[in-house]
């Protein structure tokens, strides 16, 4: 038992808080009991007694369970609250390209894509201003319109129709003939009245752009062309002042259709989903060859202007069946001008016919509808 004690003794005082633990496995592992603290060395002569467990040795049992369940919570909660974030919301975390878009902090601009197609959808334009750009000895101004079925994103069919209701020969060719007593060949100032042309439209490329950072702009350059027929006048008296200083109107004839065929190329621009802003140019080009006016050859005028040499009406020349002999009979309710005026006046016109390749390039403002 001294032996015991002494040993006892020394990891008592080797040992510091976790000693008491210790002391009592050792102690029962050799005694199968604990010793009174007054027992001499004569004891060591005596039987040994079976040790009973007091009830004052129960409370150290439960020691290292106690302190190891006030110690743990102590030491893990706190690094447990420093150590996790607060979850973040599946918005916050979402990322496009790299950019945190719902950070308030942060302003992002993104290109979208586009949000509708205009495959299988008609689009009406209407061209309220097409201003010929390349007048030297014509002028032009009128309105056109268009219908284009889109066949496909990039590609569609369109047809194209519309009339030039201001057309005329430009000043310099009115100089030339006030000044000069020249004019310009007929077949260089025919003037385009009416046309229809049929053709396709290609979208090469397109684009988007913010508008008014609310709005999202859709841009594209197109590439048309097509060909179809129009009508075409010239001019026969040009106006010019009255001794009275009234103003005597010009006068014109019919010279027929013409084959025509046009390319153009502009920008268009779409706000939304139905609505679109045109600009384009456009060269239309047709063959000028002036040999009858009004549906009248020159063998037809020929009688019609002997008719008049002779005292008698037009109306008895013997003319073909394709000559309208009434424009050239009665008085114009417009000018008030006898229309036999004008048989001498086309006769020279169409007695030495010209040839010509005529480009009218006009600029073309318009708005369309889509549906």
């Amino acid at each position: 038992m001294r032996t015991t004690f002494l040993l006892a003794a020394l990891l008592f005082a080797g040992q510091s808080v976790a000693a008491p633990v210790l002391v009592a496995p050792l102690v029962f592992g050799q005694t199968g009991g604990t010793a009174p603290a007054s027992s001499s060395d004569d004891d060591e002569d005596e039987p040994a007694k079976p040790a009973t467990p007091t009830p004052d040795k129960k409370p150290d049992a439960p020691a290292t369970p106690a302190a190891t369940t006030t110690t743990a919570p102590t030491s893990a909660t706190p690094a447990t609250t420093t150590a996790t974030p607060p979850p973040a919301s599946s918005d916050q975390m979402r990322l496009v390209n790299g950019a945190p878009l719902f950070n308030p902090n942060v302003g992002v601009h993104i290109v979208e894509q586009k949000r509708f197609s205009d495959s299988g959808r008609f689009e009406v334009t209407l061209y309220p201003v097409a201003l010929q750009v390349n007048g030297k000895f014509t002028q032009h101004f009128g309105t056109m319109g268009q219908l284009t079925y889109h066949l496909q994103e990039n590609f569609g069919l369109m047809i194209t129709g519309g009339g030039n209701w201001f057309n005329s020969e430009s000043s310099l060719n009115g100089e030339l003939v006030e000044k000069a007593r020249v004019e310009a060949q007929a077949a260089s100032s025919l003037l385009w009245t009416w046309g229809v042309l049929g053709g396709v439209e290609v979208t090469p490329f397109y684009g988007k752009f913010a508008f008014f950072e609310g709005t999202l702009a859709q841009f594209s350059f197109v590439l048309n062309g097509g060909a179809g027929i129009g009508g075409t006048r010239h001019q026969l008296k040009p106006e010019s002042a009255r001794m009275d200083g009234t103003i005597s109107p010009a006068t014109y004839g019919d010279t027929g259709y013409r084959f025509m065929a046009g390319l153009g190329a502009g920008f268009r621009l779409q706000l939304g989903q139905r609505f679109a802003f045109r600009l384009e140019v456009r060269d239309v080009v047709y063959t000028a060859r002036v040999e009858r006016v009004n549906g009248c050859g020159v063998e037809d005028l020929r009688a019609m202007d002997t008719a008049l040499r002779g005292g008698r009406p037009v109306s008895s020349a013997m003319v073909g069946g394709s000559c309208r002999v009434d424009t050239f009979d009665g008085t114009d309710p417009d000018t008030g001008q006898r229309r036999s005026n004008d048989v001498p006046l086309a006769l020279g016109l169409v007695r030495n016919p010209s040839s010509d390749v005529l480009n009218n390039i006009g600029l073309y403002a318009g708005v369309s509808f889509l549906f």
